[in-house]
């Protein structure tokens, strides 16, 4: 099993590179998945705050309420 520690693996003498993660990876993983899933939860949030405010009439929505 190859992990990050091991020595280089080699094939026919040649050193095989291991795996890293490149800026465009990173770059895609924020596009596809984080972007998505922050534009998800934050459309959930705001059905979440017209049914609290304007379905059940609540003076307000969420953490700010404690404080109130």
């Amino acid at each position: 099993m190859v992990g990050i520690k091991n020595k280089p693996v080699t094939i026919l003498g040649h050193e095989v590179q291991r795996r890293h993660y490149t800026w465009w990876a990173i770059l895609y993983v924020l596009i596809f998945v984080g972007l998505p899933v922050t534009l998800l939860m934050a459309l959930l949030d705001l059905a979440a705050w017209g049914l609290t405010v304007h379905v059940f009439g609540a003076d307000c929505y969420g953490i700010g309420c404690l404080f109130l």
